[in-house]
């Protein structure tokens, strides 16, 4: 099965299409946070400086917030709409002091060396056009004892039923563009209709 092109731009910055994007995915994203709330938790991790590459709507780090009360989190995203929307999740999670988004981007990443204990990245590495180069600056900011947590679309038997699955990489290419960077070893794993790529875990 040949990798479908994306059907919007990779830079989510429509007002009307951000709300449908969210209204669409609410749901599987704040399962997504629940899920990396919970390996977190089981790897011992109790606090300390996150880094949400592509947060979008902010749907993971509003629920890792909810967890871990002494975490700062940083979500960071070129889609202004979805920032939009995700501060708005974040007031109303009475997130506000601990959870910060602001624009920023993937493949160049305005943060020092070594900044961050864990970092994250959901759902943007079929979507970037330079992934490998995005997971550099991820090894880049995390610091050399950080966890590193990513989760992508993967295409295989699921993307002949539902089209989106189309868009993703399978855990082969997948391997190929980790392979590729600079990312520090971990662990590649499949789920129903992801990949996750999980390091320091």
């Amino acid at each position: 099965m040949k990798q479908a092109g994306l059907e919007h731009p990779r830079v989510f910055d429509d007002k009307e299409w951000a709300e449908g994007y969210y209204k669409r995915n609410k749901w599987s994203i704040s399962r997504v946070g629940k899920d990396f709330s919970a390996i977190l938790k089981k790897s011992g991790f109790t606090g300390g400086r996150i880094l949400d590459v592509g947060c979008g709507f902010a749907s993971v780090p509003v629920e890792i917030g909810k967890v871990f009360h002494n975490a700062e989190i940083i979500g960071i995203d070129l889609g202004i709409p979805l920032l939009e929307i995700g501060r708005r999740l974040v007031e109303k999670a009475g997130l506000g002091d601990r959870v910060q988004l602001m624009e920023g981007d993937a493949l160049d990443i305005s943060f020092e060396n070594d900044s961050f204990d864990v970092v994250i990245n959901t759902f943007l590495l079929h979507i970037i056009e330079y992934p490998e180069k995005m997971l550099n600056e991820i090894e880049r900011v995390a610091k050399p004892e950080a966890r590193v947590m990513i989760r992508d679309l993967r295409r295989g038997f699921l993307a002949r039923i539902v089209s989106k699955f189309m868009k993703g990489y399978t855990a082969q290419e997948a391997a190929e563009i980790l392979a590729g960077s600079e990312i520090r070893p971990g662990r590649l794993s499949n789920g129903p209709f992801w990949w996750d790529y999980m390091a320091g875990i």
